[in-house]
């Protein structure tokens, strides 16, 4: 059983660990307040007052998509894992990605819509890659369990997996669905 010595310490450390991630999110508001004070001084009272405003909208557009990344993060997921970039009829239809760790460590996933004629192209061209595992391990977790839902793991016909030398903790992975347009794409960082 913990102390309280142990636990006011842990209590400590948690509070000291927010005011500094709060102090750090909050430094462009902080650096827009005395710019404006200055630009005020120096009478541009708009140009600060706009920059003032920015400042907190930008900071929490940041936060938001680190939080729930864009669909341009997931297509360079595509290519972390395929080495090629996502083709121009790529489409993410779903997608799913953990918050990274104080370590890190985070894993994401989605399902990329290609074309047919896109679909058959990667697969060829990830067919003749030795740089690929053909129907390499599956290692599991929540954000690939939520993005393949509706959907059963036996539609996955044909996988690849990827290595990368010196970062063995990083899982890569994609997977074709039997429906000739989609590929489940899977990156878990551990």
């Amino acid at each position: 059983m913990a102390s309280f010595v142990d636990n006011i310490f842990v209590w400590f450390f948690i509070m000291f660990a927010g005011i500094m991630a709060l102090l750090l999110i909050s430094l462009p508001t902080i650096a827009a307040y005395f710019l404006n004070r200055w630009l005020k001084n120096k009478g541009y009272k708009y140009i600060g007052f706009t920059l003032l405003t920015i400042a907190p909208l930008w900071t929490a557009y940041e936060v938001y998509t680190s939080i729930y990344p864009r669909d341009s993060f997931y297509l360079d997921e595509f290519k972390e894992v395929t080495l090629r970039n996502a083709p121009k009829t790529a489409e993410v239809i779903r997608k799913s990605a953990s918050y990274p760790d104080f370590h890190g460590d985070y894993c994401s996933t989605s399902l990329i819509k290609l074309s047919k004629q896109d679909y058959m192209n990667l697969l060829k061209e990830l067919s003749e890659d030795k740089k690929l595992t053909k129907n390499g391990e599956l290692i599991g977790s929540l954000e690939f369990d939520e993005i393949m839902k509706n959907r059963k793991l036996e539609q996955i016909k044909i996988c690849f997996t990827r290595q990368i030398e010196g970062k063995e903790d990083h899982y890569l992975y994609i997977g074709f669905l039997d429906d000739l347009q989609t590929v489940v794409v899977y990156v878990y960082v551990s």
